[in-house]
């Protein structure tokens, strides 16, 4: 009979655990009813968006959650019962408590994994895009790379926990096992922590075009965790590891602005008009940066006398170009502009000369006649 199979007390407790798990299971199925009607709200106005991205996360871990509580606590409820058929239950109370709370530890741990990810992957589609920096482009994406290693580890070391399990041998094993890790991959660490420093500095950008002190030029190609490359001006790619570039002095001719400046040496004959000079250089140099696309517009020509030379005034002219590239081109126009205005202009540049200066009349014939004697011994 059934009363010889179950006592009252025990009745109702069984009776009471699975109404539990019935009426949990049930609030789970609401749940997901609603979950289902947010999204549809949601998936008309914003189908892309954070909002709606989180939600379909939340959803499907929410509603487990509920129905596996209403399980576990069930469960718990029938260890309770000392009748028979539920003798095997007893004694299992802190052994479904602790798979309890290592399953809710996988379950927040796999949660905490995915809304970060989203968040990110958010952020780099939708805001860093926009940003005027280019730091977040930089650092997401290897912070995405290892997201999931960090939190994974952490969870399984907080269920361990939570089975009892001691972790401190794990962890002196991990510090030993790191260290010889980090010992052996000593190169590939450097170039990684070099490549924090350049990424987060955000002193190199793509496009730049870059001078190490002793070493290879070209324009940034890509700037990683391990190396930066450059494209030389033969049009090959150079690979620099990251330690070498922290170490050395490197030159950013795009820094702060592209802008460079160009400055051009010439020389006029002793006998020119200085002023008539720096007036017709002035013109011929400022009709070339109105012409020329490579030339910045706002700078005004400066020009200025430098020396007295051997065989020449020596003067500068400087000028502004819109980059390295142009710069080259602008320098070659405005050697040949000066040249060209001062051959127009009948103004003189020298070749390298020496004046001699000569003895008086009679000085000059014993210099010509102890010329000739030198002459003629060296002939015998």
């Amino acid at each position: 009979m059934l009363p010889d199979i179950i006592t009252g007390s025990d009745f109702w407790g069984s009776l009471t655990a699975a109404a539990i798990f019935a009426v949990l299971l049930l609030v789970a199925g609401l749940v997901n009813i609603l979950f289902r009607l947010v999204l549809r709200y949601w998936d008309k106005r914003d189908p892309t968006g954070l909002r709606i991205r989180v939600i379909r996360i939340l959803k499907g871990p929410l509603v487990l959650f509920i129905a596996t509580a209403g399980l576990f606590m069930g469960v718990l409820m029938l260890t309770a019962i000392t009748t028979a058929g539920f003798e095997l239950l007893e004694g299992l109370e802190a052994g479904i408590r602790k798979a309890w709370l290592a399953a809710s530890i996988a379950q927040v741990t796999y949660v905490i994994y995915r809304l970060l990810d989203v968040v990110l992957t958010w952020y780099i589609t939708r805001v860093a895009s926009k940003t005027e920096t280019k730091l977040d482009d930089r650092l997401i994406p290897p912070i995405k790379r290892i997201l999931p290693l960090v939190i994974y580890s952490l969870g399984t070391l907080a269920i361990l926990t939570s089975l009892g399990i001691p972790i401190s041998p794990i962890w002196a094993g991990l510090g030993i096992g790191g260290l010889a890790v980090a010992l052996a991959v000593q190169p590939t660490l450097a170039n990684f922590f070099a490549g924090t420093y350049v990424v987060t500095e955000g002193v190199l950008n793509i496009g730049d075009y870059i001078e190490l002190d002793g070493g290879p030029a070209g324009y940034v190609v890509e700037v990683g965790w391990r190396s930066t490359k450059l494209r030389s001006i033969y049009n090959n790619l150079v690979i620099i590891p990251n330690s070498k570039m922290a170490d050395s002095i490197v030159t950013n001719y795009y820094s702060p602005t592209p802008a460079m400046n160009v400055l051009v040496y010439c020389g006029v004959s002793y006998d020119s008009d200085l002023q008539h000079v720096e007036d017709v250089v002035r013109d011929a140099t400022q009709k070339l940066v109105n012409e020329s696309p490579h030339a910045i517009k706002d700078v005004v020509p400066f020009i200025g006398f430098e020396e007295f030379g051997d065989s020449n005034i020596t003067f500068w002219v400087f000028i502004q170009a819109t980059d390295r590239t142009g710069s080259f081109v602008l320098t070659s126009e405005l050697v040949k502009v000066i040249h060209r205005r001062l051959k127009d202009e009948g103004i003189e540049i020298n070749y390298p000369v020496r004046k001699l200066v000569l003895p008086p009349s009679n000085g000059i014939e014993s210099a010509i006649s102890q010329t000739a004697r030198m002459a003629k011994s060296e002939g015998d």
